[in-house]
């Protein structure tokens, strides 16, 4: 690889040697094809004329050069006087003539006083001379085409080369301990680890190391930096490709590659082979979408067969791929002999949110009144690199706010912009659109505040975030939540008919700011009665009318609906729909006053904590296991409740 790479920087340079020595070139021949001066050229002379000047002695210098036996090539200086007498001054002019020769004419150039009769070979040297300049372009353009051909062939020949970049352990830089978040990912890893450390140990029992280890996880999880480590870790190089970096126009060259990939890996065992993104080259053959691709089809085989083929000697190679889709991957891929282990590496959960928030402020300055267990609580379903993001826009925003050091308020901000844009204050907002973002936000607070099993309000505010928000109700779970109950679907649907119910309310009209609010109802409804089975439909799955259309061939065909069922379907969604909304209006109406209070708070205030609310109201968010205000208990609708359809 170090001798491709110095290959690499010598034609660059021969490439400018060979202009600077064409520049050179030129000026010598434009030297000597100008080195004549204009004003010295010689005047063309006929024979006759010439005859005439050499009877009358004004022939002054004559070099007689032999053409031919009987053509003379004549060139010299003859006088003209510039007045009357003889004694006027002479001036002297350059000529040549070519003229045949006579006895007469060779009588008459004996009395030129300067007579120099010239051998044919000073003709040919002259040639010679007046025709180099020309040959010696002619020769420094075909060098030098020459050379960018021979290069190009060259290049043709590494086009089938592999473009695997090795790297040492030592520019590398990353250990287990700067990755956060991944305990289990770094613990399933670490035997690869130790096998390249030490693989006599697991000879000597007869057991096999993982060929290779598949890295699935969401985009920003950590999957290349978790790769990394285990080459830095292990000491070994640590050979990188994306698998873009295989497919060509040109059926074949993707396969080469991947050849010749295996075979520089196979020369520095023991080593890590890392492809990422590998969906890009091992996507599944039995697509029936879009026909299919030989290219890719046979860059795939050819990895299969170096990773276990009949030929295949992977002895001390060990193959890491990243993807973060591997539903799409060739079932024979993923088969145990090439790929064996899978790592997930899943989204962090509120400690692991929490490690990777003190890894990355350690880069930054913080002030010793930030809460990170906050922040870690209001990011669910963070990954990695968001959570950089998150601390780097924090330290952008406190120096825009000529601070030293970051702080909560910059921490919370910079989420908010991660999450639904930056604060758009310069937004121009009509008086009544205000009044109506207010009463929207406060309508879904207190439908949240009042219902036990809804998500926390954590912070209203009515200030207009991003393209579409003109104010926005934030919602902090307490802790991580991977299921979700039936009453706690109900209560979130009535949280998202809050805001329109207190339009309703208040103004006895209705307007858009609540399409995302049906549209997220919609989502549960369906959920819950064709997913869950959390209707009186029963626990049946029902196909979901907008499911992904793009699936493998080989999948099992979804089951078509009747028209019957779908209309019950349709009926059990308007029915949840219609719960959520009249709970939701009962418990504005009971509580209306407070509603009115909330909202001239906010249109004050703007922007209000949950801290701020509680005080404003005197009240606490109902939670689950309390009993709730009498007005509010009897208003509710239980959950199995619904008209007759």
């Amino acid at each position: 690889m170090a001798e491709n790479n110095n290959t690499r920087q010598e034609r660059p340079r021969a490439g400018k040697a060979a202009l600077v020595w064409l520049v050179i070139f030129l000026f010598i021949g434009a030297l000597l094809i100008f080195r004549t001066p204009a004003s010295d050229k010689p005047q063309v002379l006929p024979q006759s004329e010439f005859e005439t000047l050499l009877a009358r002695g004004d022939i002054l210098e004559a070099a007689v050069t032999p053409e031919s036996p009987r053509v003379l090539n004549i060139e010299g200086k003859f006088s003209i006087r510039t007045g009357a007498g003889e004694k006027t001054p002479q001036k002297k002019v350059s000529f040549r003539t070519r003229v045949l020769d006579s006895d007469r004419l060779d009588a008459q150039l004996v009395k030129v006083p300067k007579m120099n009769v010239e051998s044919g070979n000073d003709n040919w040297w002259a040639l010679i001379i007046s025709v180099l300049p020309v040959l010696l372009v002619l020769i420094v353009i075909y060098i030098f085409t020459s050379r960018q051909i021979r290069q190009a062939g060259r290049g043709a020949m590494d086009f089938g080369k592999s473009r695997a970049r090795m790297v040492t352990p030592d520019q590398l830089n990353v250990k287990f301990d700067d990755i956060a978040g991944a305990d289990e990912a770094k613990e399933e890893i670490k035997e690869i680890v130790e096998y390249l450390k030490d693989p006599l140990k697991f000879q000597m029992v007869g057991g096999k190391i993982p060929k290779g280890c598949l890295l699935v996880g969401s985009p920003g999880t950590g999957k290349t930096l978790l790769a990394k480590a285990v080459a830095c870790e292990a000491g070994v190089p640590f050979f990188t490709i994306s698998g873009s970096d295989f497919v060509e126009m040109f059926v074949g060259v993707g396969a080469s590659r991947v050849r010749d990939m295996f075979e520089e890996a196979r020369k520095n065992t023991p080593c890590l082979l890392f492809i990422d993104e590998i969906d890009a080259v091992g996507r599944s053959r039995f697509s029936g979408w879009g026909g299919g691709h030989d290219e890719r089809e046979q860059t795939l085989n050819a990895l299969l067969v170096e990773m276990d083929g009949l030929e295949s000697n992977r002895a001390g190679v060990i193959v890491l791929a990243a993807t973060n889709r591997p539903d799409v991957l060739d079932p024979a891929l993923l088969r145990p002999g090439r790929f064996d282990r899978r790592v997930v590496m899943d989204l962090p959960d509120i400690k692991g949110r929490l490690q990777i928030l003190t890894v990355h402020v350690k880069n930054i300055r913080v002030d010793e009144s930030v809460d990170l267990e906050v922040i870690a609580r209001t990011t669910p379903g963070f990954s990695g690199a968001e959570l950089a993001n998150l601390c780097n826009e924090a330290a952008l925003l406190a120096a825009r706010n000529n601070r030293e050091k970051v702080t909560q308020a910059d921490l919370e901000s910079a989420r908010d912009n991660v999450c639904y844009g930056r604060e758009r204050r310069s937004r121009k907002v009509v008086e009544r659109e205000r009044r109506l973002t207010a009463y929207h936000e406060a309508g879904h607070a207190l439908v949240a505040m009042l219902c036990e099993h809804a998500t926390p309000v954590h912070k209203v505010t009515i200030i207009p975030r991003g393209q579409a928000f003109l104010g926005a109700t934030f919602m902090m779970p307490k802790e991580d939540v991977y299921t979700r109950s039936k009453l706690e679907m109900l209560d979130s649907m009535a949280v998202s008919m809050g805001g329109r119910v207190a339009e309703e309310l208040i103004f006895g009209d209705i307007t858009t700011g609540a399409a995302a609010d049906i549209e997220q109802l919609t989502h549960i409804a369906r959920g819950m009665v064709c997913i869950y089975g959390m209707s009186e439909l029963g626990t049946v799955r029902y196909t979901d009318a907008h499911a992904q259309v793009h699936v493998r061939i080989d999948a099992p065909m979804p089951d078509a609906l009747g028209p019957e069922t779908a209309r019950e379907i349709d009926l059990a969604i308007r029915s949840l729909a219609k719960n959520a909304h009249d709970r939701a209006k009962t418990m504005l109406e009971t509580h209306r006053d407070k509603l009115e209070k909330l909202a001239l708070a906010l249109l004050e205030k703007e922007t209000m904590d949950i801290a701020e609310i509680e005080e404003l109201l005197d009240m606490k968010p109902v939670t689950a296991g309390e009993e709730a205000p009498a007005e509010t208990a009897a208003a509710e609708v239980t959950p199995d409740e619904s008209p007759a359809v």
